[in-house]
């Protein structure tokens, strides 16, 4: 049975729910009522920010060029929330009584990381550090943001110095291990280079590809003339099997013979009774003889050039396995050096570095300048941010509209179902009996 297709009515949806206008509009009014009771119930939030300027241990290198380094905004932002600073922070702003919990504290502070000049990041350029913080007491978090900073920068502060002080060590350290990584490498390069002679092992392939080559062209050729010698030497088999070894000559009796033979006086039955009077005589069949020289002559050649096509294919296969010996010993040595070659590049290039950072680091020593510095204070904030009455109605409002329409369908929709197939059998039996 093909099912029936129904074309929607707008108006049928419109009569719905003007009939159940009171169910949307008591939604509608209970999702607003609900939002500006919750709008009105939670606590005022206030904003507050503070901005440093992250300075790293710098340099000027001979050239006058600004050097240093920074870490990653990662690195920054879990700095900045870190537990046990957060947790010192709010020991000094609530020394005593009901403090806040640490989740809390944390949830409410957000923390972007700016470069000032560089587009690229990592730089080598002053960062900014812009930490907002959210709270519901705008006097202690003012208070909890310079608490904040001060706990950040005497914590960094050290670590941003104590790394410019100690950079010269840990690059000569690194510097000196990359040198002796060098030498060890040239010298083990020079070492096999000399046990392996790259020069010689291609000539040696080179050769060896010559001699494979020219093989490979003799056997073709001798291939050939076998192929030609054995369809010579069956052609002239052949044409042997045609020729008898000998010749049968006939003749007939000589005069003296006959002679005799009539002397005799036979009778007409004895005359009929002799047979054929003739005489065979076999020579030689000089054919035959020349073919057979031919074919012995061809039968030689055949078995020469088959020797000779057995030797060239030992020999061509005895150089194919020392040419691929060869290779698989030249790729070897090939991959070995380039190996060598690549670390011993990735060596000289991180002795390069960490040259021009030996330089730089002899001169960052004297590096003193403070590397944290407050930018912007934070103030007391005086209107809140939260929580935004117009927009939570707005939103509830909307919910409510449309939790308003599913509920005058469904009230609908229960009104106007029909009766269950059960209780139409019931009186389907009924009107049957």
């Amino acid at each position: 049975m093909e099912a029936e297709y129904q074309e929607v009515d707008l108006r049928e949806y419109l009569h719905v729910l003007w009939q159940e206008k009171w169910v949307v509009i008591v939604t509608f009014i209970a999702a607003v009522a609900a939002a500006l009771g919750v709008s009105y119930s939670l606590p005022k939030k206030y904003q507050t920010e503070i901005g440093l300027l992250i300075l790293p241990p710098l340099s000027t290198e001979v050239s006058g060029e600004i050097t240093g380094t920074v870490f990653s905004p990662q690195t920054y932002k879990s700095l900045a929330l870190a537990n046990d600073l957060i947790q010192a922070t709010i020991d000094a702003v609530y020394p005593k009584g009901e403090r806040p919990s640490l989740e809390a504290v944390k949830g409410g502070i957000k923390v972007e990381v700016e470069q000032t000049t560089a587009k690229d990041f990592p730089g080598r350029f002053p960062l900014h550090l812009r930490v907002t913080f959210t709270g519901t007491d705008p006097v202690k978090l003012k208070e909890m943001a310079e608490v904040w900073a001060e706990e950040f920068k005497s914590r960094n502060a050290e670590l941003f110095m104590s790394r410019t002080a100690q950079s010269y060590d840990y690059i000569k350290q690194n510097f000196d291990q990359v040198d002796r990584e060098l030498r060890a490498k040239e010298e083990e390069r020079k070492t096999y280079e000399q046990e392996h002679p790259l020069e010689i092992l291609q000539n040696e392939v080179k050769k060896l590809r010559e001699i494979y080559a020219k093989y490979l062209t003799e056997l073709a050729d001798r291939k050939q003339e076998l192929a030609q010698a054995r369809a010579r030497l069956e052609a002239l088999r052949a044409a042997l099997s045609q020729e008898p070894e000998v010749i049968v000559l006939q003749r007939g009796l000589s005069r003296e013979s006959l002679a005799e033979f009539l002397s005799q006086r036979l009778t007409r039955e004895e005359l009929e009774a002799l047979p054929e009077i003739k005489i065979e005589d076999e020579v030689l069949n000089g054919t035959y003889i020349t073919l057979r020289t031919e074919v012995a002559r061809a039968q030689a050649e055949v078995s020469a050039l088959e020797d000779e096509v057995t030797f060239l294919e030992a020999e061509l296969k005895r150089v194919s396995e020392m040419l691929q010996e060869k290779q698989r010993e030249l790729i070897e040595v090939e991959a070995t050096l380039a190996r060598i070659n690549r670390e011993i590049q990735v060596l000289t290039d991180s002795y390069q570095r960490l040259s021009a950072k030996l330089q730089e680091a002899r001169i960052a020593q004297a590096e003193t300048s403070e590397p944290i510095r407050v930018v912007e204070a934070p103030v007391v904030p005086s209107r809140p941010i939260g929580p935004n009455k117009k927009m939570n109605v707005a939103i509830a409002g909307v919910l409510g509209i449309f939790l308003g329409i599913l509920l005058a369908f469904l009230i609908h929709y229960v009104h106007t179902v029909p009766p269950s197939s059960e209780h139409t059998h019931d009186e389907e039996a009924k009107e049957i009996s």
